[in-house]
């Protein structure tokens, strides 16, 4: 393996853990505005990622998906529109998710380590553009890899072949010498192999455990793969 690509938000990102206490933090604003914030959250829990997908698609703009991502969970629980309050909202969640991301433990020693066996690494990663350069901003990633990629900005999103094809050929190495890491089954393992990249499956919770993919259950695992 001469190049390790790696997904952002739940791959070095917690990002699952860093919406949580965003989503804490607009519940207090909406507690105040006398709105249902557990309402609003479990909505946004179920529109989030459909609404999203339509972004990763090109299907939607930035904006756009920002604006739905919490004004139709709005409408869902029967609060009245209030365009204010929606970019009061994107402006907390942004502040929180973007500038205060939680960063796995495991992943700038790895990272490092790579570094140091002498393999590329790049991140690849599907999220808007301006949130994920203030993430890598804030986590010191990006002066941890070789390369950053976002499909916002290159015009290739995964799942889509040349999405990593793009970063192969920047370091002018065949797809067989890239592995693909993320814990997307469709977007970093499906997608990767499709494109004639080695992929493994990030699976800390042991989600999909007995699958056909191969998976592994810390970012450690990787470097036990170069060695």
């Amino acid at each position: 393996m001469k190049l390790a690509i790696f997904d952002l938000d739940d791959t070095l990102i917690d990002f699952a853990s860093t919406r949580e206490v965003a989503y804490g933090c607009l519940s207090a604003h909406l507690d105040g505005e006398r709105i249902d914030s557990a309402a609003f959250v479990s909505a946004c829990r179920t529109i989030d990622r459909p609404v999203f997908a339509l972004f990763e698609r090109g299907t939607i703009t930035r904006a756009e998906y920002r604006l739905r991502r919490f004004s139709e969970p709005l409408a869902a629980i029967g609060a009245p529109p209030n365009p204010a309050l929606v970019v009061h909202l994107n402006r907390l969640f942004m502040e929180c998710v973007n500038d205060r991301p939680m960063l796995y433990g495991d992943a700038l020693p790895v990272l490092a380590r790579l570094r140091a066996e002498g393999v590329r690494t790049a991140i690849l990663t599907n999220g808007p553009s301006d949130g994920q350069r203030r993430k890598l901003e804030a986590t010191g990633l990006e002066a941890a890899v070789d390369l950053v990629a976002i499909g916002e900005e290159t015009g290739f999103s995964k799942p889509l072949p040349r999405a990593y094809h793009a970063i192969v050929e920047h370091f002018a190495f065949d797809p067989a010498d890239a592995l693909m890491v993320g814990d997307s089954p469709e977007l970093d393992y499906d997608g990767a192999r499709l494109a004639g990249l080695q992929a493994l499956l990030l699976d800390r919770d042991a989600r999909h455990r007995g699958g056909t993919r191969q998976s592994i259950g810390s970012l450690a695992d990787v470097v036990r793969t170069v060695n």
